[in-house]
């Protein structure tokens, strides 16, 4: 959904011809924010009209495996962006076998190359291309089909038959054709970048979050009168009939039931500024919500056992070497499908809390989950409820002292997992985190407005334009350098 552009939504507006709302969509009304710029229909200039396809990129092994039975799917994804885009001072088949997967191992300098041939398997039933200079190969080393190499260019055959002109970077940087000044400092002038993070860190702009899970199993008696009752998944497909199907096959089963119903909803929604960390493979990722669960189970007696409960994480405190132990909500590494042509702003990362963990605006909003919170007459001295009978309008979660968006308290302790998958996956470092937050440094010279004599002497008449704020920065900068040559 988020390659086309879609999130799942409550609001179900705008209003249809036939005063209807929005129609359900696999059960959920949605809203479209942007789909990935793979998907527009849009393209850049010397390219045809028309979006692509999942196959295009992903391959065979991508999506039927390589015999090997990972832990979860994500591990037999073969293609990273720099397989066919490169680096900036590196084109695709110079790249070592690995790059953008390390796992923290140094790869070496040896270049990968190309292939003469496309897989065997592959071509048994796929439209077999012109090998031209040769097939460019994945980070696990084996050969697309469909992108080949043509000088210093890179082709790639669309399965929609539309054939594109792959913008290879390190053609851009060599001729100086970048789309801006701030694409040509972000992926050439800061090697690092290159070095740490994945390339959606921050073409990927926008991402799917949907904060706080809570789950409600309700063992007691429905509106009629009846014991809640739900489909047993693990029942219905352990039980198999004599022609090998199980109880889930048939097209809309109901499948079979155990007691108790399971009811869900969430705290709130977002898709802006997505949260930065690092993943399996050691490098800087956007993260969403991957399940922040918090629970509660009403018995046969229409009682609650547990309330608005969480669990935490052991393991995770241990690799992390910290002593608050992370509440098991993870916060999951993502490649979210959500690539723009204009990535994120330099801003959005360094001068924004939430991205680099510390919650929305520093996570000083919703700090009273450890609370029960009242909506009535109150005694502002003490806090407390003046009437004896009153409504508990939102319960406490017990023990979580942090905003939803906040995966790293003031003390530098992660406070929720981050990805479950592979070790590696954490919140980003300290370091990484004190090497990326310029938050305020706008106070540098505008602290000094109210200094008449020393302001007057670098201020301008009226308002400076950003272009004009840009260069003043730049002029400082140089006259700074200047001083130190002497």
């Amino acid at each position: 959904m988020t390659y086309q552009g879609l999130m799942e939504f409550p609001c179900r507006s705008p209003w249809g011809a036939d005063g209807n709302t929005q129609p359900k969509l696999h059960t959920k009304q949605c809203l479209f924010i942007s789909d990935d710029l793979h998907h527009q229909v849009a393209s850049r200039p010397g390219n045809p009209d028309g979006g692509m396809l999942c196959q295009d990129c992903h391959t065979t092994i991508d999506m039927h495996g390589d015999g090997n039975i990972f832990g979860t799917t994500l591990a037999q994804v073969e293609i990273e962006c720099q397989d066919c885009h490169g680096t900036p001072d590196t084109y695709p088949w110079d790249l070592p076998l690995g790059y953008s997967e390390e796992f923290g191992r140094n790869l070496g300098t040896m270049g990968r190359g190309l292939s003469e041939n496309a897989l065997p398997e592959t071509m048994s039933f796929a439209t077999a291309y012109p090998a031209e200079d040769g097939f460019l190969k994945t980070a696990r080393g084996n050969p697309f089909g469909n992108v080949v190499r043509m000088g210093n260019k890179v082709i790639m055959h669309s399965a929609t038959g539309n054939d594109f002109d792959v913008p290879v970077l390190a053609e851009l940087s060599r001729t100086d054709t970048w789309k801006s000044p701030d694409a040509k400092v972000a992926m050439e002038a800061v090697v690092k970048h290159g070095d740490s993070l994945e390339c959606y860190a921050c073409h990927a702009s926008w991402v799917p979050q949907c904060y706080g899970c809570h789950v409600q199993v309700n063992y007691g008696l429905d509106a009629n009168g009846d014991p809640y009752q739900d489909v047993d998944w693990v029942a219905s497909a352990n039980s198999r009939t004599d022609d090998g199907e199980t109880a889930e096959s048939p097209l809309g089963t109901p499948g079979i039931k155990s007691p108790g119903k399971v009811f869900e909803t969430r705290s709130y929604l977002r898709w802006e500024e997505p949260i930065l960390g690092i993943n399996g493979e050691g490098r800087v990722t956007p993260l969403m919500p991957g399940c922040q669960v918090v629970f509660t189970v009403i018995g046969r007696d229409g009682e609650t056992k547990a309330l608005n409960m969480t669990a935490r994480s052991a393991d995770e405190a241990q690799e992390l070497g910290q002593t608050r132990l992370p509440f098991a909500y993870d916060m999951a590494p993502v490649q979210p499908h959500s690539a723009q042509r204009k990535a994120r702003t330099c801003e959005s990362c360094h001068n924004n809390l939430k991205t680099q963990g510390y919650g929305i605006s520093g996570g000083v909003f919703q700090t009273r989950y450890t609370e029960d919170i009242i909506e009535d007459l109150m005694d502002q001295k003490t806090g407390k409820p003046i009437p004896t009978n009153y409504k508990v309008q939102i319960q406490k979660i017990p023990g979580m002292d942090f905003d939803w968006s906040t995966i790293v308290n003031a003390d530098g302790d992660q406070v929720q997992t981050v990805g479950t998958h592979w070790p590696m996956s954490r919140s980003l470092t300290k370091a990484q985190r004190d090497g990326m937050n310029r938050t305020g440094l706008c106070m540098g010279c505008h602290q000094h407005m109210t200094d008449v004599e020393l302001w007057g002497k670098v201020a301008t008449d009226g308002v400076m334009t950003d272009e004009q704020h840009f260069e003043l920065m730049n002029q400082a900068f140089r006259a700074f350098a200047e001083s130190k040559g002497k």
